[in-house]
């Protein structure tokens, strides 16, 4: 009787030690599997970033190679045409090439006196007016970029954003990125991306009317409307600011305004997007690159 117990007991700790030792196993196994799926996702993550930072290169080239063309920039240009998924190696890379002159520069509403510059405050608010914004939120935007204490009309200055939680200061400086919109008064997550599209912070604040889209166009007065906007983009590309002046219908805005210091016909600066894919893994890069000096004024990784 006791032999079959020992018998018993020997099976039993065998048993134990098997399932044990399966058990390790499969914990190695999927350890092991884990490990090489990570090392395998490392690697296509990083094959993405590669191929989109050669995107960002070869876009940087189109740019280069467009100034031989001359100085007038405008959409019907190869630079401005969305560049299609192109094989290379085990992946591909797409882009995409915007002119930053095309959009309304939130830094230029403020002139050298610190002071609100009627036009762009108007454009500004037409703008929003246009994409279903409220318009009145021009003036948080002021008060967070100019320098005095002075709250406009509908503005906001430190006693609004010193009772949130966490407090801050209003700016009262030039916005460093578009994503800084986000801590002005009224800027809701669901306003920013609505009018970010239409906005920059990095040209002189000319916009490029042969870039500029309907929206953009509109917003230089009511008077200019949908079909109004669309004819003056028939007339593109204008080979100055004074051609699309003239093209412009006649209006009170006109009176008094000195339009070659407000539009342009050429860019400097464009916003270059890239992806790169390797299998199910993709890396985008936004770069915002200034032609004429030859740098990046912002670069972020997605």
């Amino acid at each position: 009787m006791n032999r079959h117990k020992e018998r018993g007991f020997v099976l039993l700790i065998t048993l134990f030690v098997v399932s044990l030792l399966t058990i390790i196993i499969f914990e190695i196994y999927s350890q092991s599997r884990a490990d090489l799926r990570a090392a395998e996702n490392f690697r296509d993550d990083l094959a993405a970033y590669y191929l989109a930072l050669s995107g960002i290169t070869g876009e940087k080239e189109i740019l280069k190679d467009d100034l031989k063309n001359g100085q007038l920039d405008y959409s019907g240009e190869l630079w401005a045409a969305a560049a299609p998924p192109v094989p290379i190696g085990e992946g591909t890379v797409s882009g995409k090439i915007t002119d930053e002159s095309g959009k309304f520069n939130l830094n230029s509403l403020l002139d050298a006196n610190d002071h609100p510059i009627l036009f762009k405050k108007n454009q500004l608010g037409n703008l929003f007016r246009l994409l279903s914004v409220d318009p009145f939120l021009v003036d948080p935007i002021i008060d967070w970029v100019d320098k005095n204490e002075q709250t406009e009309p509908n503005g906001a200055e430190d006693e609004t954003y010193q009772v949130r939680k966490p407090p801050y200061p209003t700016k009262n400086g030039r916005l460093d990125t578009i994503e800084e919109m986000l801590y002005i008064d009224g800027i809701t997550p669901e306003v920013y991306q609505t009018i970010s599209p239409y906005l920059t912070i990095s040209t002189n604040g000319m916009i490029n009317v042969n870039t500029a889209d309907s929206i953009i166009l509109q917003s230089i007065d009511p008077i200019i409307d949908e079909s109004i906007a669309k004819q003056l983009m028939e007339g593109i590309p204008y080979n100055n600011a004074q051609d699309f002046f003239t093209a412009l219908p006649a209006g009170n805005y006109k009176n008094g305004m000195n339009f070659s210091t407000l539009f342009t016909v050429g860019s400097s600066v464009f916003s270059i997007q890239s992806t790169g894919t390797v299998r199910d893994t993709d890396k985008s890069i936004h770069a915002i690159w200034d032609r004429a000096q030859k740098k990046y004024l912002y670069f972020k990784v997605e």
